[in-house]
């Protein structure tokens, strides 16, 4: 059904009683006509033509900042013809004569209004490029067509940053007056209705007018169903199941607009922002470096950098700290397919080339930023990639693209690929007292304000630190004692006197040393302050965050352990003076809070950061050096805590995983590492048995490289910290390690080291014992994916009969080993066998796990081949089908195409030729693109679809009915 939804556009106002309606006027009754006039039960198509679409865009924007999101939900797409995304010039001189006519909507046509480019970016970030479906974001398709005759709006205007639809043929009121159904604005209509009709969606469709008559919308009159259109493999009719969340974890690559909270002060910084922003002239580099001490502000530089650019740019916050999860983030947000990431980041690909093809690819312009790149090592595999531009930073070649990087090394030209270096100077005095006035205006006069800030050598983050402290003061409750330290001055004579250097000397706050020494003083103040409020734990509990990660600390899971009550570091600390502490090292601006109200899935909604100078300056604290056991004793006792009842391996616990394994790698590091390794063995073996949990998590998310990297650090330094690698510790790593080569497809050196770790676990810990078996289970499997079943099946019977024992029928373990022998089993022509035991452990799985279980769903899988065999290829398919549609993997992950090769096999098996070679055809296209054409499995599936081919032309095909 068609609905006309007709507004005021007149040229002129002639009677002045009446005004011509504004765009936002009209966007509000078109959001009243919408929700009165159209039929609830169906789902809507817009149609706009001209100045409509601008309307309709002001009605999703204003909707969106209302937040009222879910009402778009009935919305399925918006077309937009001749819409003048960039203004129209059009008789724009006598438009303009005309000026006392006073038309507000003439006003938005003129070129390059800012109101209407705000809009426009506006839509494209919060629908056309949402992330989620939510009240302040609504995934909704938008099309932009334009004319090739339209001299009113140019096509390339009609277009505008949309990245979907093209250019018809006509002018501007042709292009919306098709005169026979094969001309080009009409399929496009039709093409979307009918799509929506096919996937069994209530549809409401619209087309308009010209000119200014409006926007129109039709509706089917049926249900709108719950689910969008179902992916290849999937049945259709099948409820979908959540997908497992391309986000492991929830890593955010947003910007970190918490830093935000002050303006940008200095002339030479924001003459920064515009450097990077202002295009660039040919030839030159794209990639801009910040380089300057810690604490300088150069992060700060960069996010005001981004925060513009986020206008007309899609831009992306990265830590280097955390570089692979973040990139695998930025690669789903630019819509890579699942599959190809889940290979390139299991090291079947490089990760780096994958994400830059994207990038490359983009058709909108972007910002990435890389924050704190100390170092090259981080950057690529070896240092030499860096500046040959193979790394994770590129010099954009196709893309309208932008790389921003701070680093505190100012020779880092040196081992970056060509780009600008930007020196980030420090604060003059002028620029100093403004910030210090403007946080703390009650702090003196700006004659004080201005020696503090030469006292402070115009270090930001010192002067911040500073604001915070006097802030906090001042903000604080009644008292009967006055504050020792409550203005500039008095911060200044504090300072002076802790300092060893000379306030306002040249040196002063001019080299990275000097930088800390500062900031040393600086924490030194605001710590004392806490002591004096009773809060002697926050000293403590400070270093103890420093001497975690640079990442967002999960600090609730961390301190809801009671471990932390037992530490002879925080004795008694109750949960009451643990919030006390916190509020106070937030409030002198020591930490800075990160919330995500939007977390889900495990993921932590609340998190902390410490500066990287503070927490450099507070790792090499003289009592955390002293008392280093007792710090790291801790830390590897509160991680341990946190993630107990979390399995790594178990998708429901990867929230807390993902949050938690950069400290768990960085705390390993810093305790097993070098010549600085903690003396204490209590100690290491919770640091290793951290390192075997970490890497387990990284398996299990398909993070092979930094698995590989965490194993070889762990290798490497054993004896050195008096671990042999025969000892019970480094066996469970050396596990991981055959576990790593298994997955990689390194079937040989998998079976060798496991073949090793097996005999020494079976020598020490008996051949019952769990952690053998494990090994004993591992080794089988290695031995049949090199097809030696005949090997492999007496010592996978042998393990299932001490599984059985040791763990019972219904254990994990157990239905693992079972299934593992059920598949030599069948390879070795033991069918009935087979089927026996895969009925069995199917019939376990589905009574205690989800179907969705990686290992119940292969389950099926074989079973669904056992029943191939044995010609009872319907009750194959019904058993493949249930397996799709209980996945909760994309279609293109490795996972769900293993199933939809069964399927296709299943399909060949009934005689229904053309479905297996629609569905085979589609594999095989994904194959290539996530494996490469060269790949043992895209040559496995296009000689399946060769076989289907010869078998169509000479075969009779059974009816798919």
């Amino acid at each position: 059904m068609a609905h006309c939804f007709p507004y005021s556009s007149k040229k002129a106002r002639i009677r002045p009683d009446r005004a011509l309606a504004e765009y936002d006027d009209i966007a509000d009754s078109l959001a009243t006509f919408l929700r009165v006039q159209i039929p609830r039960t169906g789902r809507v198509v817009l149609v706009t033509h001209s100045q409509g679409g601008l309307i309709v865009q002001r009605y999703l924007v204003r909707t969106l900042h209302e937040d009222r999101g879910h009402t778009l939900a009935r919305i399925a797409d918006i077309i937009m013809f001749g819409c003048p995304n960039n203004g129209s010039d059009f008789l724009l001189p006598l438009r303009r004569l005309l000026f006392f006519l006073r038309n507000p909507q003439e006003r938005q046509l003129r070129p390059y209004q800012r109101e209407v480019l705000e809009t426009q970016r506006a839509v494209l970030r919060s629908v056309v490029q949402a992330e989620r479906d939510d009240r302040s974001q609504w995934r909704i398709p938008i099309q932009a067509y334009g004319g090739t005759d339209d001299n009113v709006v140019p096509a390339r205007e009609a277009r505008g940053v949309f990245p979907d639809g093209a250019t018809v043929p006509g002018d501007h009121f042709q292009i919306i007056q098709p005169e026979h159904r094969d001309e080009a604005p009409y399929r496009v209509v039709a093409d979307v209705l009918s799509r929506l009709l096919a996937d069994g969606e209530s549809t409401s469709g619209g087309e308009g007018p010209s000119g200014g008559a409006g926007d129109t919308a039709t509706s089917a009159g049926r249900p709108a169903p719950s689910a969008p259109p179902e992916p290849p493999g999937r049945p259709k009719g099948e409820a979908s199941r959540p997908r497992v969340p391309k986000q492991q974890g929830g890593v955010s690559v947003s910007l970190p607009y918490g830093r935000r909270k002050a303006r940008l002060h200095g002339r030479e910084p924001r003459s920064i922002v515009a450097r990077i922003l202002d295009p660039p002239a040919p030839g030159d580099p794209r990639i801009h470096v910040l380089t300057g001490l810690g604490g300088s502000g150069k992060s700060r530089i960069a996010l005001e950098a981004a925060y513009q650019a986020e206008r007309g740019r899609r831009v992306w916050w990265v830590t280097v700290p955390r570089i692979n999860a973040c990139m695998r983030e930025v690669a789903n947000r630019l819509g890579t397919p699942s599959g190809e990431v889940e290979q390139a980041f299991r090291g079947d690909g490089s990760p780096m080339d994958l994400v830059w093809r994207y990038l490359e690819a983009s058709p909108d312009p972007w910002l990435l930023v890389i924050d704190n790149a100390d170092t090259p090592h981080r950057l690529a595999p070896e240092a030499d990639q860096v500046a040959d531009g193979t790394g994770w930073v590129r010099q954009p070649m196709q893309a309208d693209g932008i790389v921003v990087v701070t680093t505190r090394d100012r020779a880092a030209a040196s081992w970056l690929p060509p780009c600008r270096v930007h020196s980030v100077p420090l604060l003059g005095e002028d620029d100093g007292a403004d910030l210090l006035l403007e946080s703390v205006p009650d702090g003196g006069t700006r004659e004080e304000a201005r020696r503090l800030s030469a006292a402070l050598g115009g270090l930001p983050l010192a002067l911040h630190g500073a604001a915070s402290y006097l802030s906090s003061v001042h903000d604080a409750a009644l008292s009967l004692d006055d504050p020792v330290i409550h203005d500039f001055a008095g911060y200044r004579a504090e300072f002076e006197a802790r300092s060893a250097s000379p306030p306002g000397t040249t040196a002063s706050g001019l080299d990275e040393m000097l930088g800390l020494s500062t900031m040393a003083e600086v924490c030194g103040i605001a710590l004392d302050l806490l002591s004096s409020q009773g809060l002697v734990q926050a000293g403590p509990l400070l270093r103890m965050f420093a001497c975690l990660g640079i990442a967002p600390i999960p600090y609730r899971s961390l301190l809801d352990s009671s471990a932390i009550t037992e530490s002879p570091l925080l004795p008694g600390f109750t949960r009451a003076q643990r919030n006390a502490v916190l509020k106070g090292l937030d409030d002198l601006g020591l930490v800075e809070r990160i919330s995500r109200p939007e977390a889900e899935g495990g993921q932590p909604a609340h998190s902390l950061t410490l500066h990287p100078v503070v927490h450099a300056l507070l790792r090499g604290d003289a009592e955390v050096q002293e008392r280093r056991a007792e710090y790291y004793g801790l830390i590897v006792d509160l991680l341990l805590e946190a993630t107990r009842t979390s399995p790594p391996d178990d998708p429901v616990s990867w929230g807390i995983w993902t949050a938690i394994a950069p400290h768990m790698m960085e705390v390993v590091r810093a305790c097993l590492a070098g010549d600085s390794h903690v003396d204490s063995n209590p100690v290491l073996r919770g640091a290793l048995e951290l390192a075997r949990l970490t890497i387990r998590y990284l398996i299990s998310v398909g993070l092979l490289r930094p698995a590989q990297e965490l194993a070889t650090t762990v290798l490497d330094n054993c004896e050195a910290i008096g671990f042999q690698r025969d000892s019970r510790e480094i066996l469970g790593v050396r596990h991981e390690q055959g576990r790593i080569a298994l997955e990689s497809g390194d079937h040989e050196r998998a079976e060798t080291e496991l073949r090793e770790v097996a005999a020494v676990r079976e020598r020490l810990l008996g051949a019952k014992d769990p952690y053998t078996l494990a090994s004993r289970h591992k080794l089988a499997r290695s031995i049949i994916e090199q097809g030696r079943f005949g090997e492999a099946e007496p010592l996978l019977r042998s393990i299932v009969q001490a599984e059985l024992v040791v763990h019972g029928p219904d254990h994990s373990d157990t239905v693992t080993v079972r299934h593992s022998l059920a598949r030599a089993m069948f390879a070795l022509g033991q069918t009935v066998e087979a089927e026996k035991e895969l009925r069995d452990i199917l019939q376990i799985s589905l009574g205690k796990w989800s179907p969705s279980t990686m290992e119940t769903l292969h389950i099926r899988q074989t079973l669904a081949r056992c029943l191939m065999v044995t010609k009872r290829s319907d009750e194959a398919g019904e058993l493949i089908r249930q397996a799709l549609s209980d996945t909760t993997h994309e279609p293109d992950s490795a996972l769900a195409m293993t199933l939809r090769f069964t399927q296709c096999q299943v399909l060949i098996d009934q005689g229904r030729f053309l479905a297996a070679h629609t569905q085979i055809a589609q594999l095989l296209a994904d194959r290539k693109r996530v494996l490469g054409k060269g790949h043992p499995e895209t040559l496995r599936t296009q000689r399946l679809l060769d076989a289907v081919e010869d078998l169509r032309n000479s075969s009779p095909e059974k009816s798919d009915d």
